[in-house]
């Protein structure tokens, strides 16, 4: 297919393109700078002149903090600008990727949701998000929403590296032990969507590696073989601007199905990250 993929410099972006191109596909990635998605006549004039058979929009406001203290950037960017793109695809008829969030939940179950949970966003970021997929919806028959979770990979800031680096520089690290997902790594995920996008079932998925763990424990898999011990501690004790959802964990049921087979499980995704930062290090 001839894909045009928005946000093409984020983490995810960064990810998808090359696997992508890996399948056979004719990939255009468009950075922030390439194509301001707020800018309703400059999406036209793009998608319009690549004439795309396909658009996966991974462009994003992804500040979940900061957002409470800018939402109307968070809404002009993850809402409108997004409502652009399925504008721009409506008239078009192009069908269109959208990639969203487990924050569309508040969290309060302890069991995954599913797609036809309800959803009930509890910061700025999950809602500006929502409205993404409300936009979406409105103006498409033809879409794949995809919500994912706890994001990390090569080429953006995240998580796992920032464990890492904090790993090297403090003898004991402490991070919260009640709040429960799924980390899903870009390169993992790129390999989700384009096995999806090929299958032509329209609709929501949820779209996260395999498992459940809390972000101590991930913590723990990340510095494991190193002497740095990870102290459990409550949400409470390191307060943040945005409410997280305590349980976020989603179920893929629906994606396995469509695209015939497992996702790979969160320990062995990280396990493959962590040996490609290895091989990125001077020897």
């Amino acid at each position: 297919m001839k894909i045009l993929v928005t946000g093409a410099g984020g983490m995810l972006g960064q990810a998808l393109v090359p696997c992508l191109e890996s399948r056979g596909h004719v990939v255009t990635g468009l950075t922030k700078e390439d194509l301001d998605v707020t800018d309703f006549a400059k999406v036209m004039e793009a998608f319009s002149g690549l004439a795309p058979e396909l658009v996966i929009h991974s462009a994003a406001y992804t500040k979940v903090d900061q957002a409470e203290s800018e939402p109307d950037l968070a809404y002009l960017v993850n809402g409108y600008g997004t409502e652009n793109v399925a504008v721009a695809c409506s008239h078009l008829q192009i069908p269109m990727v959208y990639i969203s969030t487990d924050y569309v939940f508040d969290g309060k179950r302890n069991s995954p949701y599913t797609t036809w949970d309800q959803t009930a966003p509890i910061s700025i970021y999950g809602k500006s998000k929502l409205a993404g997929e409300t936009a979406v919806q409105r103006h498409l028959n033809q879409f794949y929403i995809l919500r994912t979770s706890w994001l990390y990979g090569p080429n953006g800031r995240n998580f796992v590296d920032t464990i890492l680096d904090l790993s090297t520089k403090q003898k004991t690290l402490r991070v919260v032990a009640d709040q429960w997902g799924t980390p899903t790594c870009t390169l993992s995920l790129s390999e989700t969507i384009a096995d999806l996008i090929v299958t032509e079932r329209f609709g929501v998925y949820h779209a996260t590696d395999g498992g459940v763990t809390n972000w101590c424990e991930f913590a723990r898999q990340i510095v494991s073989g190193r002497d740095v011990p990870v102290e459990a501690i409550e949400t409470k004790d390191m307060p943040r601007p945005a409410t997280r959802p305590k349980y976020s964990v989603l179920d893929k049921t629906t994606l396995i199905q469509a695209i015939g087979r497992e996702v790979l499980p969160w320990q062995e995704a990280l396990s493959t990250y962590l040996d490609l930062l290895k091989e990125k290090q001077p020897v």
